[in-house]
Protein backbone atom coordinates (compact mmCIF):
# COMPACT_ATOMS: atom_id res chain seq x y z
CA UNK A 1 0.00 0.00 0.00
CA UNK A 2 1.13 3.53 -0.67
CA UNK A 3 1.33 5.77 2.49
CA UNK A 4 -0.45 9.00 1.59
CA UNK A 5 -0.24 11.60 4.43
CA UNK A 6 -2.09 15.20 5.32
CA UNK A 7 0.31 17.24 7.73
CA UNK A 8 -2.11 19.01 10.93
CA UNK A 9 -0.98 21.15 13.69
CA UNK A 10 -3.71 19.55 15.71
CA UNK A 11 -6.54 17.32 15.93
CA UNK A 12 -9.44 19.22 17.49
CA UNK A 13 -13.61 18.28 17.69
CA UNK A 14 -14.57 21.01 15.37
CA UNK A 15 -12.63 22.67 12.33
CA UNK A 16 -14.28 24.98 9.77
CA UNK A 17 -13.87 24.06 6.06
CA UNK A 18 -10.02 23.36 5.43
CA UNK A 19 -10.48 20.60 8.04
CA UNK A 20 -13.48 19.04 6.62
CA UNK A 21 -12.02 18.82 3.06
CA UNK A 22 -8.86 17.18 4.63
CA UNK A 23 -11.23 14.94 6.30
CA UNK A 24 -13.23 14.39 3.31
CA UNK A 25 -9.79 13.61 1.06
CA UNK A 26 -8.53 10.82 4.25
CA UNK A 27 -11.81 9.31 4.05
CA UNK A 28 -11.74 8.96 0.56
CA UNK A 29 -8.07 7.51 0.21
CA UNK A 30 -9.31 5.13 2.68
CA UNK A 31 -11.87 3.38 0.22
CA UNK A 32 -8.96 2.06 -2.05
CA UNK A 33 -7.32 -0.85 -0.76
CA UNK A 34 -4.15 0.05 -2.32
CA UNK A 35 -3.95 3.75 -0.02
CA UNK A 36 -2.98 3.81 3.86
CA UNK A 37 -4.40 7.52 4.52
CA UNK A 38 -2.28 8.73 7.77
CA UNK A 39 -2.94 11.94 9.71
CA UNK A 40 0.50 13.27 10.62
CA UNK A 41 0.27 15.18 13.43
CA UNK A 42 2.77 17.92 14.60
CA UNK A 43 1.39 17.85 18.25
CA UNK A 44 2.19 14.91 20.25
CA UNK A 45 0.05 15.02 23.58
CA UNK A 46 -2.56 11.93 24.10
CA UNK A 47 -5.28 14.46 24.10
CA UNK A 48 -4.71 14.23 20.44
CA UNK A 49 -5.52 10.60 20.23
CA UNK A 50 -8.35 10.86 22.10
CA UNK A 51 -9.36 13.61 19.75
CA UNK A 52 -8.66 11.52 16.85
CA UNK A 53 -10.38 7.83 18.69
CA UNK A 54 -13.68 10.77 19.00
CA UNK A 55 -14.03 11.55 15.74
CA UNK A 56 -13.76 7.84 14.74
CA UNK A 57 -16.54 7.28 17.06
CA UNK A 58 -18.55 9.57 15.61
CA UNK A 59 -18.27 8.31 11.91
CA UNK A 60 -16.30 11.72 11.42
CA UNK A 61 -13.07 9.63 10.20
CA UNK A 62 -13.50 6.11 8.14
CA UNK A 63 -12.00 3.38 10.69
CA UNK A 64 -9.18 2.88 8.03
CA UNK A 65 -7.59 6.21 8.91
CA UNK A 66 -4.55 6.11 10.98
CA UNK A 67 -2.76 9.11 12.92
CA UNK A 68 0.65 8.93 13.48
CA UNK A 69 2.59 12.23 15.72
CA UNK A 70 6.03 13.10 13.85
CA UNK A 71 7.54 11.93 16.93
CA UNK A 72 6.18 8.36 16.21
CA UNK A 73 6.88 8.25 12.68
CA UNK A 74 10.42 9.29 13.52
CA UNK A 75 10.32 5.69 15.83
CA UNK A 76 12.49 4.07 13.60
CA UNK A 77 15.19 6.50 13.36
CA UNK A 78 16.10 6.36 16.81
CA UNK A 79 16.10 3.11 17.17
CA UNK A 80 18.49 2.83 14.49
CA UNK A 81 20.29 5.83 16.57
CA UNK A 82 20.31 3.55 19.56
CA UNK A 83 18.55 6.00 21.97
CA UNK A 84 18.20 4.39 25.38
CA UNK A 85 14.72 4.19 27.18
CA UNK A 86 13.76 6.64 29.37
CA UNK A 87 14.07 5.39 33.16
CA UNK A 88 14.51 8.28 35.31
CA UNK A 89 11.67 7.75 38.05
CA UNK A 90 12.30 7.87 41.53
CA UNK A 91 13.20 4.54 43.52
CA UNK A 92 9.63 3.49 45.35
CA UNK A 93 9.42 1.05 48.50
CA UNK A 94 5.88 0.82 48.98
CA UNK A 95 2.49 2.45 47.65
CA UNK A 96 -0.87 2.98 48.51
CA UNK A 97 -4.13 2.73 46.15
CA UNK A 98 -7.25 5.05 47.16
CA UNK A 99 -9.33 5.12 44.11
CA UNK A 100 -7.94 6.04 40.91
CA UNK A 101 -4.96 7.35 42.65
CA UNK A 102 -1.91 5.61 43.62
CA UNK A 103 0.47 7.58 45.73
CA UNK A 104 4.44 6.03 45.68
CA UNK A 105 6.48 6.25 48.99
CA UNK A 106 10.23 6.54 49.63
CA UNK A 107 10.88 6.10 53.17
CA UNK A 108 7.52 7.07 54.06
CA UNK A 109 7.90 10.44 51.78
CA UNK A 110 5.56 10.74 48.81
CA UNK A 111 7.84 11.17 46.31
CA UNK A 112 5.47 10.34 42.76
CA UNK A 113 1.21 10.34 42.59
CA UNK A 114 -0.44 8.55 39.69
CA UNK A 115 -3.88 8.96 38.12
CA UNK A 116 -4.87 6.50 36.02
CA UNK A 117 -7.86 6.14 34.41
CA UNK A 118 -9.68 3.93 31.30
CA UNK A 119 -10.31 5.81 28.00
CA UNK A 120 -10.84 4.45 23.90
CA UNK A 121 -6.95 4.22 23.58
CA UNK A 122 -6.21 2.66 26.63
CA UNK A 123 -5.30 2.91 30.46
CA UNK A 124 -4.10 6.68 30.79
CA UNK A 125 -1.60 7.58 33.23
CA UNK A 126 -0.97 10.88 34.67
CA UNK A 127 2.23 11.15 37.21
CA UNK A 128 3.28 13.52 39.14
CA UNK A 129 6.63 14.04 40.79
CA UNK A 130 8.04 17.25 42.49
CA UNK A 131 11.73 18.14 42.04
CA UNK A 132 13.33 20.89 43.39
CA UNK A 133 12.49 23.37 40.74
CA UNK A 134 8.97 22.74 40.21
CA UNK A 135 7.61 19.48 39.39
CA UNK A 136 7.84 16.81 36.33
CA UNK A 137 3.87 15.66 35.16
CA UNK A 138 4.69 12.46 32.86
CA UNK A 139 1.68 11.09 30.24
CA UNK A 140 1.72 7.42 30.30
CA UNK A 141 -0.60 5.46 28.26
CA UNK A 142 -0.66 1.67 29.22
CA UNK A 143 2.54 1.95 32.00
CA UNK A 144 4.70 3.13 28.83
CA UNK A 145 6.09 6.98 29.09
CA UNK A 146 4.92 9.32 26.41
CA UNK A 147 5.23 12.71 27.62
CA UNK A 148 6.56 14.85 30.12
CA UNK A 149 6.37 18.51 30.69
CA UNK A 150 8.71 19.76 33.64
CA UNK A 151 7.39 23.49 35.02
CA UNK A 152 10.41 25.51 36.27
CA UNK A 153 10.58 28.31 38.87
CA UNK A 154 11.89 30.79 36.47
CA UNK A 155 8.57 30.17 34.71
CA UNK A 156 9.84 28.41 31.32
CA UNK A 157 8.41 24.69 30.61
CA UNK A 158 10.36 22.20 29.30
CA UNK A 159 8.16 18.90 26.83
CA UNK A 160 9.98 15.67 26.47
CA UNK A 161 8.33 13.53 23.54
CA UNK A 162 9.21 9.91 24.10
CA UNK A 163 7.69 6.85 21.65
CA UNK A 164 7.72 3.67 23.07
CA UNK A 165 9.95 5.22 26.20
CA UNK A 166 12.56 6.57 24.00
CA UNK A 167 13.05 10.13 24.12
CA UNK A 168 12.86 11.84 20.69
CA UNK A 169 12.64 15.51 21.26
CA UNK A 170 12.97 18.47 23.83
CA UNK A 171 11.92 21.82 24.00
CA UNK A 172 11.73 24.82 25.92
CA UNK A 173 9.48 27.75 26.47
CA UNK A 174 7.86 30.34 28.16
CA UNK A 175 4.68 31.53 28.02
CA UNK A 176 3.82 30.60 24.50
CA UNK A 177 7.41 31.61 23.49
CA UNK A 178 9.89 29.25 22.00
CA UNK A 179 12.87 29.53 23.65
CA UNK A 180 15.32 26.43 23.00
CA UNK A 181 14.91 22.74 21.96
CA UNK A 182 16.76 19.75 21.17
CA UNK A 183 16.49 16.71 18.41
CA UNK A 184 17.17 14.27 21.13
CA UNK A 185 18.02 11.74 18.21
CA UNK A 186 20.51 13.54 16.44
CA UNK A 187 22.10 16.11 19.73
CA UNK A 188 21.69 19.13 17.28
CA UNK A 189 19.92 22.11 19.17
CA UNK A 190 17.77 24.67 17.31
CA UNK A 191 17.53 28.11 18.57
CA UNK A 192 14.22 28.76 15.67
CA UNK A 193 10.99 26.60 16.01
CA UNK A 194 10.70 26.12 12.28
CA UNK A 195 14.36 24.72 12.50
CA UNK A 196 13.86 22.76 14.57
CA UNK A 197 10.56 21.42 13.35
CA UNK A 198 12.19 20.52 9.89
CA UNK A 199 15.52 19.15 11.97
CA UNK A 200 12.79 16.44 14.01
CA UNK A 201 10.81 16.19 10.57
CA UNK A 202 13.57 15.06 8.20
CA UNK A 203 14.44 11.89 10.34
CA UNK A 204 10.99 10.53 9.27
CA UNK A 205 11.58 7.93 6.32
CA UNK A 206 8.62 9.35 3.42
CA UNK A 207 10.51 8.05 0.42
CA UNK A 208 7.55 6.00 -1.11
CA UNK A 209 5.03 8.20 0.04
CA UNK A 210 2.89 11.14 -0.99
CA UNK A 211 2.48 13.73 1.55
CA UNK A 212 -0.35 16.82 1.32
CA UNK A 213 0.55 20.16 2.61
CA UNK A 214 -2.95 22.00 3.25
CA UNK A 215 -2.14 25.74 3.10
CA UNK A 216 0.70 27.89 4.66
CA UNK A 217 0.95 26.38 7.99
CA UNK A 218 2.78 23.20 7.27
CA UNK A 219 4.30 24.08 3.52
CA UNK A 220 7.83 24.67 5.25
CA UNK A 221 8.43 21.58 5.97
CA UNK A 222 8.12 20.22 2.27
CA UNK A 223 12.16 21.09 1.48
CA UNK A 224 12.99 18.42 4.01
CA UNK A 225 10.06 15.74 3.16
CA UNK A 226 11.59 12.72 1.61
CA UNK A 227 8.69 11.91 -0.41
CA UNK A 228 6.42 13.07 -3.11
CA UNK A 229 5.00 16.54 -1.74
CA UNK A 230 1.68 17.68 -2.83
CA UNK A 231 0.20 21.41 -2.06
CA UNK A 232 -3.56 21.93 -1.50
CA UNK A 233 -4.66 25.41 -1.65
CA UNK A 234 -7.97 26.28 -0.04
CA UNK A 235 -7.76 29.96 0.59
CA UNK A 236 -7.58 32.59 -2.14
CA UNK A 237 -4.17 34.06 -3.11
CA UNK A 238 -5.58 37.55 -3.09
CA UNK A 239 -6.66 39.15 0.14
CA UNK A 240 -10.71 40.73 0.00
CA UNK A 241 -9.39 43.78 -1.24
CA UNK A 242 -8.25 41.80 -4.36
CA UNK A 243 -4.57 42.29 -3.96
CA UNK A 244 -2.09 39.31 -3.97
CA UNK A 245 -1.03 38.47 -0.24
CA UNK A 246 2.90 38.58 -0.40
CA UNK A 247 2.64 35.32 1.97
CA UNK A 248 0.83 33.68 -0.68
CA UNK A 249 2.82 34.54 -3.98
CA UNK A 250 6.24 33.31 -2.22
CA UNK A 251 4.46 30.02 -0.94
CA UNK A 252 3.41 29.28 -4.64
CA UNK A 253 6.49 30.66 -6.12
CA UNK A 254 8.98 28.46 -3.99
CA UNK A 255 7.17 25.64 -2.59
CA UNK A 256 9.25 22.43 -2.84
CA UNK A 257 7.17 19.79 -4.14
CA UNK A 258 5.91 17.86 -6.98
CA UNK A 259 2.44 19.90 -7.37
CA UNK A 260 -0.10 22.17 -6.52
CA UNK A 261 -3.64 21.76 -6.15
CA UNK A 262 -6.90 23.75 -5.61
CA UNK A 263 -10.40 23.14 -5.91
CA UNK A 264 -11.83 25.33 -8.83
CA UNK A 265 -11.07 26.11 -12.30
CA UNK A 266 -11.07 30.02 -12.18
CA UNK A 267 -8.62 29.74 -8.81
CA UNK A 268 -5.93 28.20 -11.55
CA UNK A 269 -6.25 30.38 -14.12
CA UNK A 270 -5.77 33.33 -11.41
CA UNK A 271 -2.69 31.69 -9.70
CA UNK A 272 -1.41 30.87 -13.10
CA UNK A 273 -2.22 34.65 -14.31
CA UNK A 274 -0.54 36.20 -11.40
CA UNK A 275 2.19 34.28 -10.37
CA UNK A 276 4.66 31.89 -11.57
CA UNK A 277 4.03 28.21 -9.45
CA UNK A 278 6.70 26.28 -8.79
CA UNK A 279 5.23 23.21 -9.67
CA UNK A 280 2.09 22.18 -12.47
CA UNK A 281 -1.16 23.32 -10.89
CA UNK A 282 -4.19 20.96 -11.14
CA UNK A 283 -7.68 21.25 -9.91
CA UNK A 284 -9.33 18.84 -7.68
CA UNK A 285 -12.77 19.96 -6.64
CA UNK A 286 -14.57 18.73 -3.28
CA UNK A 287 -17.63 16.42 -3.58
CA UNK A 288 -20.97 16.88 -2.27
CA UNK A 289 -22.66 14.78 0.62
CA UNK A 290 -25.82 13.74 1.51
CA UNK A 291 -27.67 12.13 4.15
CA UNK A 292 -31.44 11.23 4.57
CA UNK A 293 -32.40 12.50 8.08
CA UNK A 294 -36.29 11.51 7.49
CA UNK A 295 -38.70 13.98 5.90
CA UNK A 296 -39.17 17.42 7.50
CA UNK A 297 -40.61 21.21 7.11
CA UNK A 298 -38.00 23.68 5.93
CA UNK A 299 -37.92 26.91 8.03
CA UNK A 300 -35.60 29.71 9.14
CA UNK A 301 -32.60 31.42 7.64
CA UNK A 302 -28.92 29.43 8.96
CA UNK A 303 -25.09 30.28 8.77
CA UNK A 304 -22.81 27.78 9.23
CA UNK A 305 -19.58 29.57 10.02
CA UNK A 306 -16.55 30.00 11.71
CA UNK A 307 -17.19 33.36 13.80
CA UNK A 308 -14.11 35.26 12.48
CA UNK A 309 -15.68 38.76 11.06
CA UNK A 310 -12.99 39.85 8.93
CA UNK A 311 -13.30 37.13 6.80
CA UNK A 312 -17.01 36.00 7.74
CA UNK A 313 -18.86 39.28 8.30
CA UNK A 314 -21.86 37.89 9.52
CA UNK A 315 -22.90 41.09 11.26
CA UNK A 316 -23.80 42.90 8.05
CA UNK A 317 -26.37 39.54 7.46
CA UNK A 318 -27.78 40.18 10.94
CA UNK A 319 -28.47 43.89 9.99
CA UNK A 320 -29.79 42.96 6.67
CA UNK A 321 -32.25 40.02 8.49
CA UNK A 322 -33.66 42.46 10.73
CA UNK A 323 -34.67 44.78 8.14
CA UNK A 324 -36.68 42.20 6.78
CA UNK A 325 -37.87 39.93 9.54
CA UNK A 326 -41.34 41.98 10.17
CA UNK A 327 -42.17 40.68 6.62
CA UNK A 328 -41.56 36.69 7.83
CA UNK A 329 -42.58 36.58 11.39
CA UNK A 330 -42.25 32.59 11.34
CA UNK A 331 -38.57 32.93 10.08
CA UNK A 332 -36.05 32.81 11.97
CA UNK A 333 -32.11 33.43 11.79
CA UNK A 334 -29.75 30.54 13.68
CA UNK A 335 -26.13 30.55 13.52
CA UNK A 336 -23.98 28.16 14.03
CA UNK A 337 -20.33 28.41 15.06
CA UNK A 338 -17.43 29.21 17.83
CA UNK A 339 -15.05 32.43 17.27
CA UNK A 340 -13.45 35.56 18.34
CA UNK A 341 -16.21 37.58 17.33
CA UNK A 342 -18.99 35.83 19.05
CA UNK A 343 -19.21 38.51 21.72
CA UNK A 344 -19.64 41.38 19.05
CA UNK A 345 -22.35 39.38 17.53
CA UNK A 346 -23.95 38.97 20.80
CA UNK A 347 -23.72 42.53 21.87
CA UNK A 348 -25.42 43.28 18.20
CA UNK A 349 -28.04 41.18 18.62
CA UNK A 350 -29.07 42.86 22.22
CA UNK A 351 -28.56 45.88 20.47
CA UNK A 352 -31.02 45.49 17.40
CA UNK A 353 -33.58 43.96 20.28
CA UNK A 354 -33.95 40.73 18.29
CA UNK A 355 -32.98 38.03 20.56
CA UNK A 356 -36.68 36.83 19.71
CA UNK A 357 -35.82 36.64 16.30
CA UNK A 358 -31.76 35.74 16.06
CA UNK A 359 -29.84 32.72 17.68
CA UNK A 360 -26.10 31.91 18.18
CA UNK A 361 -26.51 28.51 18.40
CA UNK A 362 -23.36 27.70 19.08
CA UNK A 363 -21.23 24.72 17.20
CA UNK A 364 -22.72 22.22 15.18
CA UNK A 365 -21.17 18.80 14.05
CA UNK A 366 -24.30 18.09 11.97
CA UNK A 367 -24.37 20.56 9.23
CA UNK A 368 -26.00 18.44 6.79
CA UNK A 369 -28.88 18.25 9.07
CA UNK A 370 -28.90 22.05 9.59
CA UNK A 371 -28.90 22.66 5.97
CA UNK A 372 -31.89 19.89 5.34
CA UNK A 373 -33.98 21.67 7.71
CA UNK A 374 -33.55 25.26 6.62
CA UNK A 375 -35.08 27.08 4.18
CA UNK A 376 -32.04 28.81 2.96
CA UNK A 377 -28.24 29.05 4.23
CA UNK A 378 -26.75 33.13 4.34
CA UNK A 379 -22.70 32.71 3.57
CA UNK A 380 -20.96 35.75 3.90
CA UNK A 381 -17.41 35.54 3.27
CA UNK A 382 -15.32 38.36 1.53
CA UNK A 383 -12.55 35.89 -0.16
CA UNK A 384 -13.40 31.92 -0.79
CA UNK A 385 -11.02 29.24 -2.20
CA UNK A 386 -14.25 27.41 -2.72
CA UNK A 387 -16.39 27.39 0.27
CA UNK A 388 -17.73 23.60 1.03
CA UNK A 389 -20.42 24.96 3.31
CA UNK A 390 -22.36 25.95 -0.13
CA UNK A 391 -22.17 22.38 -1.49
CA UNK A 392 -23.38 21.14 1.46
CA UNK A 393 -26.08 23.17 2.04
CA UNK A 394 -27.08 23.04 -2.08
CA UNK A 395 -26.58 18.98 -2.07
CA UNK A 396 -29.10 19.05 0.77
CA UNK A 397 -31.85 21.13 -0.81
CA UNK A 398 -30.94 24.19 0.69
CA UNK A 399 -30.42 27.71 -1.38
CA UNK A 400 -27.60 29.41 -0.48
CA UNK A 401 -27.40 33.70 -0.53
CA UNK A 402 -23.47 34.09 -0.59
CA UNK A 403 -21.01 37.27 -1.06
CA UNK A 404 -20.37 37.69 -4.78
CA UNK A 405 -16.61 36.88 -4.22
CA UNK A 406 -13.77 34.37 -5.95
CA UNK A 407 -13.96 31.36 -6.77
CA UNK A 408 -16.35 28.67 -5.17
CA UNK A 409 -19.63 30.81 -5.05
CA UNK A 410 -19.59 32.11 -8.40
CA UNK A 411 -18.84 28.58 -9.57
CA UNK A 412 -21.94 26.70 -7.71
CA UNK A 413 -24.60 29.18 -7.27
CA UNK A 414 -26.53 30.74 -10.09
CA UNK A 415 -28.84 34.02 -9.03
CA UNK A 416 -32.52 33.14 -8.63
CA UNK A 417 -32.28 29.51 -9.64
CA UNK A 418 -30.28 28.34 -6.26
CA UNK A 419 -29.68 30.56 -4.70
CA UNK A 420 -28.50 34.75 -4.67
CA UNK A 421 -24.81 36.19 -5.06
CA UNK A 422 -24.95 39.75 -3.49
CA UNK A 423 -22.16 42.36 -3.38
CA UNK A 424 -20.06 42.16 0.14
CA UNK A 425 -21.39 44.72 2.48
CA UNK A 426 -24.61 45.88 0.81
CA UNK A 427 -26.67 45.44 3.30
CA UNK A 428 -29.87 46.15 1.58
CA UNK A 429 -28.85 43.94 -1.22
CA UNK A 430 -28.66 41.14 1.17
CA UNK A 431 -31.67 41.90 2.61
CA UNK A 432 -33.40 42.43 -0.72
CA UNK A 433 -32.03 38.50 -1.84
CA UNK A 434 -33.64 36.86 1.51
CA UNK A 435 -36.56 38.33 0.59
CA UNK A 436 -36.42 36.78 -2.66
CA UNK A 437 -35.92 33.77 -1.67
CA UNK A 438 -37.97 33.40 1.32
CA UNK A 439 -40.86 35.00 -1.30
CA UNK A 440 -40.66 31.67 -3.43
CA UNK A 441 -38.55 28.75 -1.59
CA UNK A 442 -39.71 25.96 -3.45
CA UNK A 443 -38.51 27.52 -6.64
CA UNK A 444 -35.11 27.94 -5.27
CA UNK A 445 -35.11 24.61 -3.04
CA UNK A 446 -36.11 22.68 -6.34
CA UNK A 447 -33.23 25.09 -8.03
CA UNK A 448 -30.41 23.31 -5.47
CA UNK A 449 -29.25 20.01 -7.86
CA UNK A 450 -28.40 22.60 -10.48
CA UNK A 451 -24.49 21.82 -11.53
CA UNK A 452 -24.39 19.31 -8.97
CA UNK A 453 -22.48 16.76 -11.23
CA UNK A 454 -19.34 18.12 -11.22
CA UNK A 455 -19.32 17.63 -7.65
CA UNK A 456 -19.70 13.66 -8.10
CA UNK A 457 -18.00 11.15 -5.33
CA UNK A 458 -16.42 9.18 -8.02
CA UNK A 459 -15.01 11.95 -10.01
CA UNK A 460 -13.76 13.36 -6.46
CA UNK A 461 -11.80 9.62 -6.30
CA UNK A 462 -11.03 9.25 -9.50
CA UNK A 463 -9.22 12.84 -9.29
CA UNK A 464 -7.65 11.87 -5.77
CA UNK A 465 -6.31 8.45 -7.77
CA UNK A 466 -5.48 10.06 -10.55
CA UNK A 467 -3.13 12.41 -8.26
CA UNK A 468 -1.53 9.79 -6.40
CA UNK A 469 -0.53 7.98 -9.53
CA UNK A 470 0.98 11.14 -11.12
CA UNK A 471 2.79 12.03 -8.26
CA UNK A 472 4.74 8.54 -7.74
CA UNK A 473 5.32 8.08 -11.35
Amino acid sequence: MTPVLSLFERIGLGGGGKVKAVYQRMNALAEMDEMDPILLNLNHSLRQKLNFAALQAQGTLAPRVRTMTVPEACYAAALAAGVAPYSDFPETDRCEITGQKTLHFQNDTVVMTDKTKATSIGQMTIRSVPHKDGERVYALLDGVVHQLVQTNADGTTETTDFVKSLPVRWVKTKGRTFVIARNLITGKICRMPRVYDQNVFEMIDLQNSVVFFDGVTSAYLAPVTKGKRALFLHADHRGPDGAIVPRSKYLIENFKGDAIITSTEVHKAQIEQDVTPAAAVHVIPHYCETRDFGATERRDLVTVSRLELIGKPIHECIEAFCRIKDEFPCVNYLIYGVGSGHKRLADQITALGCEDRIRLAGYTNAPLEVFQKALVSVYPTTTEGFGLSILEALANGCPVISYDVNYGPREMIVSGKNGELVAHGDIEAIAAAMRRVLLNPQLYCDGTQHGLHRYRREAYLANYRGIVGKLLA
